[in-house]
Order: structure tokens, then C-alpha cells, then sequence
């Protein structure tokens, strides 16, 4: 890739650092302000306005020393970093890149930059506004709020992003010592930036350090309106406008480069099809997570580790592959998260064949090495600007169409006169040895090299195996050229290109000679460690496991069958090992001075967004509906899963497995009885992230079963039990095969709470609540029998307030005495028919709670 790609991606990053600069009330020497003011400042009315460019100019300046020298190299002016970055309001006209970052900035910004950004902004004003959350102003049913920013109750604090920051508070004015506080933190960071010797490798911990630093304050914050400035509706971070701004400017230099176009009538020209919208998804993903063998239910923690990080890694490396193909930088990505990714491109003839290449080798190496258990499409629809700035539903038609072309994808995954026959056949038997079939996966050939205890594995499941043991005990991730020499690396490079380290040893030589294509760091940010020191670029594809810690030595006896399995746990406590399901399992029971009580049983609890389409398409009042809140909707909705969730459990929920969180759903195994606690917990957390929006909900479904279940079962079972959520009107959870809308749920644990303290005080008793259960079941009949008017069918269950009496005077709080017992009967039973009959069906999820935690074990 030319430097002078990275040089225009890089000017749209960072053609707005300025704003920040000036709303940490930094000052200019006078000085520079006079030799500089009229290179990039328009002026109108005999007076300068946009004084944010000559900051951004005076910033690029300023931190010269800091970048890539190739950066700060330049054969003209006009091609200078500080140029391209700060004239995007007084471009040269004789400059074509520059009038791309103008408009590509215009784009950016929809089409509010038409309206208000004409006139130079009130400083004083715009450093105290805040950036406001675009959940807010969400609405399916078009119940939108007015416009106006007084309307929005919330807004992000000025900081920096962590799992707490990300959650919008009451609105408040923002200070200048906040923006100052927050840009010294990120102008420490950008000086110790790494890796210069690679452009390409510092622009990527660039990207972070803006993400890390910008996300959390507003690209725009005011208008001019009859001579005064007014507050917008300020939802666009400036992260979010640079981002887009340099996919854009990249696309549109490379469109009028290939159509020898490069004048300024062509530039802003928006009606005419410039872009390449392309949608790649990941087929088959589940099956591949969850595939059983032979062996694998003694690798499962691991496995299911790896292959959920490796699908994660999968998705990564194919962006970058097609990047690569269509000599793109990292800033195309717009949207990248659980399996699907969105890439802006120019729409040039030698594109799309650049991307049809791409995906037949993409495959090529998939079939090759999977065998059609998973593959990835490729799809992809031609764009104007006008339809990512116009009013009205054109970035819904947008939408619509790019997902509809991948629907139509996804029903041709693979062509089978390429891949099907007895010539592969015939490629496949040769990969055999005396090894014989790897025991994990039962489809690959294993090698005698691969032996992990017993079990002889092939490359990709010894992989997985070994991707699940580092991904807890690493947080630094190398992935590099495949012919570069690292530690311990995968034994079976990605698409035969990427290696993949979690060990790399020292990288000076390898990043000088351009063979290290990513460092990431994927596990401090969820951890809310501090990332200020040793910068590197942030991934978040990984995710929270329960591992051993000193504090289960207070649970050993809850987690151990036996003396031999007690001496391995206390191993694995000194070695911080992960829980294996069994250990989730056993946390579940409770300790009493009788024994232990409860079920040893795992909940697997699968969630995701209802309506996450609509919202997309829909969900913005249409004067909004721009490619930049698209864009950062699908960020911040990734970012609940993938950065506060693995926190959430790290804090709060410890015991809690995630399998694969992030996009818009997450899949998760715990000891059963944390589950109904978590899920609340949960939904309270996502409301309240999203601005308590009524219109964006999660439904969720759990499935109760042994640990010793296969994980396909699971996977499958809780994926019904979503479904019967989702089919019962959605914004609900299924416990119990009983779907409840998540405002019941509260009510319900302060009824399992009292059924507890009724059992603790010797109110009733096991066999009771037994009972209780086959009355419950009476009253669900009974209601289908009134409500369908069965009278031909038997009338037994109108009888069971009848039988709760009986059952209730008999067998509640029998050692009381009789005045007691009488009163304590009356208090018990007025309870018992108010909850069957207001719940009936729900009222089994406390009931059959309480029952199971009662058991002996």
C-alpha cells in the first residue's frame, strides 16, 4: 500500500484533532496564529471563522516529531500531512486530495454540515456541550422526541472510554478542565506511540488512541440560527466523524485516481455511484463452534475457548484479506463485529473483481481445510454520497439493499462444481496417516506431532486447544506474515497468510522489515486496567472466563467430589486454571450444616437484540438517518458486549463462562442458580445503557441441563428457548420453558425469596411445595379450560383453590401452636392464591427455583 493511501486515510482521522485541542482551552502563539490564520481559516463577513482547522494545523505541527517520518515527508505543500489534515474548509483548488478531504468531511457529517457549519463556532458554547447518546432519540414506532437537544435527558461524560464511562448520565454541562484533563492524558499516549519503523502497524495504535480518547465527545455541538448559535443534537462522537472521514476520503481518491477524474466538478459531484458498499458474513458459525468428537468433552472448556475466539479471529483476518486485495487501509472497515463486517470501497470495474478474487480464495482455503462446515460471502451494492447525506429513507434503501443482496448470498454459499466430487474426495483420504482422524473435530486428519494427553489432534483443533489455554493467560495477540519467525505460533497459518503469536519475542527486526501486521492488546480494556502506558492498538475479541482463584479455596468443598478430584482443584487454584463445567456446575449447590443443598446443573443463557434490523433501517427519524450514527449505532451496541459485559462478569458474576458475546447477542454458561440474578442484572444494565429506550429491548431464553450435556444441545436448547421468548412478543426471557416479560422477573424473585424464608422458618416443606406444583399445574388448565370454554373436559383442575386450602390448613407451620398455626395458615395460603392466580404458568420459575435449590444433593 503507497504511503500516500495511509497519508489520506490518516488526514481523515485526524482533520478534526483540533476541536479537541481548542475545547482544552490550549493556546496558540499569537505568532503562529498570524503566519497561519489565513492558510486555513475561511473567512466571511471580514472576519475569520472554523478556528478548529488552525488548531488541528498548529497540533500537527506541534507533534511533528511523533509520526512516521514518511508522514511528515512531502515532494509539495499540498501534499503535506498539516495541509491535507487542516485545510478540509480552504482547500487549494489546485489540490485534488484536499478537496476530497473537504468533501468527504461534508459526507461525514450528513447533512447537517449543509445547515449549521458555515459560520464559525462559539467556543465558550461548544466546550460546555456534551456529547448526547443516540439511543436516545431511537424510535420504531416513529415516536421520535423533538428536535431539539433540551429534549435529551442524557449525555457521556468527558473521558476516556472503560466499561463505566460508556454509560450515559444525566445530562450536564462539560467543562474545559475536563477537555483538558482528557486531551493531556491522549497527547501522552500519542507521544509514546510504537512502532514507527511501521506506518501502517503506528496508524493502527493511532486509531485506538482516538477511540480510546474521542469516542465519549461530540464531532458538532452548535448552529447558527437568526445571528445566534443554538445547540444541535450532538450524537456523533468525534472518533466515529474522523473514522468515517477516511474511509470515505480513501474511497473517493481511489475511484477518481482509477476514472481519471480528479478535478473539483467530479469531486463534488454526489449523484454519481463512487462507492462500493460490501457486506461480508460468516456462514455456519455455531455448528463450527459447537462441533462434538470423540474427545472433546475433555477439552471442552478450551475448545469452546478457541473455536469462539478463532471464529472471532476468522472474521478479522478475512476484513484484512480483503483490504489487502483492494489496496485499502484498516479505516475502510466500517462496521466489523460477531461475524459480519461492512467495507466502503471505491466502485471501480478492477474492485470488484478484486473482491470476487478475495472471496474465492477466502474459500478455497476454508473448504480446504474445513470442508464446508463454514465459508464466508461476499456482497456488495454500488452508492452515492447522496445516499449516505440525503435526507429521507436513502440510507434505509441503503441498508435494505446491501442486506438483502446478502440474504440472496447466503443461499449460494458454496459452488459445488468447484469443491464436490471424488476429486476432492480423492485430496481428502491422502491427508490421512497412522495418526488417524483427529479425536476433536472427527473430520480432519490428526498428525502424531499433535499428541495432547492421549488424543492425537489435527493442526486446527491443536490450535484451538492451545488458542483456549493462552487466551487467560495473555493479553497481548501478535499476527504477522507467515513467513515471519515468532514463539509458539499457530501450527496452521490463517488463509495460508496470517501467523498468529501470543508469545512473540522481541518484534524490532520483524516490524522494520514490515512483517507485523497487527499488535493487539485484547484483554486490558474489559479488565479496566490501565492501558496509559505501553499504548498498543485495542481489539476486543475476547471475553470472560471463570478461572481458579484463592478465594475458591473458601468453595472446596462445594466444588470437589472426592480427595483425588480435591487435590487437583487445589492444583489448578495455585495455577489460576480455568473452572471446567463441572466446577460451574457444583457452584451452584449451597453449603449447610446437614450437607449441601441444591442441584449441580449449569443455566446456558442465550440473549440478543429484538428488532435490530428495523432499528437500523428505521429506528432514526429520517433527517438523521446518516451513514455516520449507522456506523457508530453498530459500535456502540458491539461495545455493551464486548467491553461492559466481560467486566461485568470479571466484578460481579465471576462464575459466569462466555462462550462468544459481542454484534448484538452473547451466549453464556453458569452455575444455574446465578442465572435468573444475572439476566435481571442484565436487562437492567442494557436499559439504562440505552438511555431507558422502551423501543430497544433484548430477549433471552435459558436452558437448565447437566454439564455433561454436549454443547450442541445446549446451543441448541437455549437457542429455542430465545426463539419461544421471541414468538411470545419479545422483550422477554424464557426460564423454565416459561417465558416472562423482564418486569415480572423482579416480582418473581421476592417471591422465590419468600418461599425460601417460609422453608428457613419451617413454614412448609419440600413435599409442600411438590404439591404446590401439581396445584400450579391445575391452574394453568383452568385457565386454558375458561378461556376456550372446554366444558366437555374434565373439571378437575377448577377445584385446585379447593385443594390448596386442604393441603395448606394440613401442612403449614405444623410445630406452631394452634392460634399461630391459624393465622400464619390464612397469611400463607392469601399469598399462595394471589401469586397462581395472577401468574399461573410463571409462577413455576420461583417455585421450581426453590425446589431445586432445597434438594439434598
Amino acid at each position: 500500500m503507497s504511503f500516500k493511501i495511509l497519508k489520506i486515510a490518516l488526514a481523515g482521522m485526524l482533520h478534526d484533532i483540533g476541536k479537541f485541542m481548542e475545547r482544552a482551552e490550549l493556546k496558540i502563539p499569537q505568532k503562529y496564529i498570524d503566519n497561519n490564520q489565513a492558510l486555513y481559516q475561511p473567512k466571511t463577513h471580514w472576519h475569520y471563522t472554523h478556528k478548529h482547522a488552525l488548531y488541528t494545523a498548529y497540533f500537527i505541527d506541534e507533534m511533528s516529531e511523533y509520526f512516521p517520518s514518511q508522514f511528515t515527508e512531502y515532494s509539495s505543500p499540498k501534499d503535506s500531512i498539516v495541509n491535507l489534515c487542516a485545510k478540509h474548509h480552504r482547500p487549494d483548488s489546485d489540490s485534488p486530495e484536499q478537496i476530497i478531504i473537504q468533501e468527504a468531511d461534508c459526507i461525514s457529517s450528513g447533512i447537517e454540515r449543509r445547515e449549521f457549519e458555515e459560520k464559525e463556532e462559539s467556543v465558550r458554547k461548544a466546550k460546555e456541550i456534551p456529547l448526547l447518546s443516540i439511543f436516545e432519540d431511537i424510535s420504531i414506532t416513529e415516536n421520535w422526541k423533538a428536535v431539539s437537544s433540551q429534549e435529551f435527558r442524557f449525555s457521556y461524560p468527558v473521558r476516556e472510554i472503560s466499561p463505566v464511562n460508556i454509560f450515559p448520565i444525566e445530562k450536564q454541562n462539560v467543562t474545559g478542565q475536563a477537555y483538558s484533563e482528557l486531551y493531556q492524558k491522549f497527547v501522552k499516549v500519542f507521544k509514546n506511540l510504537p512502532h514507527k519503523d511501521s506506518p501502517r502497524l503506528w496508524m493502527e495504535h493511532l486509531d485506538s488512541a482516538l477511540f480510546v480518547f474521542t469516542t465519549l465527545i461530540p464531532s458538532a455541538t452548535l448552529k447558527e440560527a437568526q445571528g445566534r448559535f443554538e445547540e444541535i443534537i450532538s450524537d456523533i462522537s468525534l472518533y466515529d466523524h474522523g473514522r468515517l472521514t477516511s474511509a470515505l476520503a480513501i474511497a473517493m481518491y481511489l475511484y477518481h485516481l482509477s476514472t481519471d477524474s480528479m478535478d473539483e466538478n467530479s469531486i463534488k459531484a454526489r449523484d454519481i455511484k463512487k462507492f462500493l458498499l460490501i457486506e461480508g458474513n460468516f456462514y455456519g458459525i455455531q455448528d463450527f463452534i459447537f462441533s462434538e468428537g470423540g474427545s472433546t468433552a475433555k477439552h471442552a472448556a478450551k475448545l469452546l475457548r478457541g473455536r469462539s475466539f478463532y471464529v472471532s479471529l476468522l472474521s478479522e483476518l478475512a476484513a484484512d484479506f480483503i483490504l489487502d486485495k483492494l489496496n485499502l487501509p484498516f479505516t475502510s472497515i466500517v462496521t466489523n463485529a460477531a461475524g459480519k463486517f461492512k467495507i466502503l470501497a471505491p466502485n471501480t470495474e478492477k474492485h470488484i473483481n478484486a473482491v470476487k478474487e478475495a472471496e474465492d480464495e477466502i474459500n478455497h482455503w476454508l473448504v480446504k481445510n474445513f470442508y464446508g462446515e463454514v465459508s464466508i460471502g461476499l456482497s456488495w451494492i454500488e452508492a452515492s454520497p447522496d445516499d449516505f447525506i440525503c435526507s429521507g429513507d436513502s440510507l434505509g434503501r441503503v441498508l435494505r439493499a446491501i442486506g438483502n443482496a446478502s440474504e440472496e448470498r447466503k443461499l449460494k454459499k458454496l459452488d459445488l462444481t468447484l469443491y464436490g466430487g471424488t476429486k476432492s474426495t480423492a485430496r481428502y483420504l491422502d491427508t490421512f496417516s497412522d495418526a488417524g482422524v483427529c479425536s476433536l473435530c472427527n473430520r480432519r486428519a490428526a498428525k502424531l506431532e499433535n499428541q495432547i494427553n492421549e488424543d492425537y489432534l489435527c493442526d486446527i483443533c491443536h490450535d484451538h486447544v492451545k488458542i483456549g489455554e493462552n487466551l487467560v493467560k495473555k493479553d497481548t495477540l501478535v499476527v504477522a506474515t507467515a513467513d515471519a519467525e515468532l514463539h509458539e505460533t499457530l501450527k496452521m497459518p490463517v488463509f495460508d497468510k496470517y501467523q498468529v503469536s501470543f508469545l512473540p519475542g522481541r518484534l524490532s527486526e520483524l516490524v522494520r522489515q514490515n512483517k507485523i501486521i497487527h499488535y493487539w492488546n485484547i484483554n486490558s480494556l474489559w479488565k479496566n486496567e490501565n492501558i496509559l502506558d505501553d499504548f498498543v492498538s485495542i481489539k476486543l475479541i475476547n471475553g470472560y472466563v471463570p478461572r481458579f482463584t484463592p478465594e475458591y479455596k473458601n468453595e472446596i468443598e462445594k466444588i470437589t467430589y472426592g480427595e483425588s478430584d480435591k487435590e487437583e482443584t487445589i492444583e489448578a487454584i495455585q495455577n489460576q486454571a480455568i473452572l471446567n463445567f463441572h466446577h460451574i456446575a457444583r457452584l451452584a449447590l449451597q453449603k449447610t450444616e446437614q450437607g449441601m443443598n441444591g442441584v449441580d446443573a449449569l443455566g446456558v443463557f442465550k440473549a440478543d437484540i429484538d428488532n435490530l434490523g428495523t432499528i437500523f433501517t428505521k429506528g432514526l427519524r429520517p433527517e438523521k438517518r446518516t451513514f455516520s450514527r449507522y456506523a457508530a449505532l453498530s459500535r456502540q451496541l458491539n461495545l455493551f458486549f464486548t467491553l461492559y459485559l466481560p467486566y461485568l462478569c470479571k466484578t460481579e458474576f465471576k462464575n459466569i463462562y462466555t462462550i462468544f458475546a459481542g454484534g448484538d447477542d452473547l451466549f453464556l454458561i453458569a452455575p444455574w442458580s446465578e442465572i435468573t440474578r444475572f439476566s435481571m442484572r442484565l436487562s437492567e444494565d442494557f436499559y439504562r445503557y440505552c438511555c431507558n429506550n422502551s423501543e430497544i429491548t433484548l430477549s433471552a431464553g435459558v436452558y437448565i441441563t447437566q454439564p455433561e450435556t454436549p454443547v450442541l444441545k445446549m446451543a441448541e436448547a437455549s437457542e429455542k428457548a430465545l426463539e419461544k421468548a421471541k414468538n411470545s412478543g419479545k422483550n422477554k426471557i424464557t426460564i423454565f420453558n416459561c417465558p416472562v416479560e423482564w418486569s415480572s422477573i423482579e416480582e418473581l424473585e421476592k417471591i422465590r425469596q419468600e418461599l425460601e424464608s417460609w422453608f428457613d422458618d419451617e413454614l412448609i416443606t419440600i413435599s409442600f411445595l411438590y404439591k404446590l406444583n401439581e396445584l400450579r399445574q391445575l391452574a394453568e388448565e383452568e385457565k386454558e379450560i375458561l378461556k376456550r370454554q372446554l366444558i366437555h373436559e374434565k373439571l378437575n383442575p377448577l377445584i385446585w383453590r379447593a385443594k390448596l386450602h386442604y393441603f395448606a390448613t394440613r401442612n403449614i407451620a405444623k410445630g406452631k401452636n394452634r392460634e399461630e398455626r391459624i393465622k400464619t395458615v390464612e397469611e400463607v395460603l392469601s399469598k399462595l392464591v394471589i401469586w397462581i392466580e395472577k401468574y399461573r404458568e410463571s409462577f413455576r420459575i420461583p417455585l421450581w427455583q426453590t425446589i431445586y435449590m432445597r434438594r439434598k444433593a
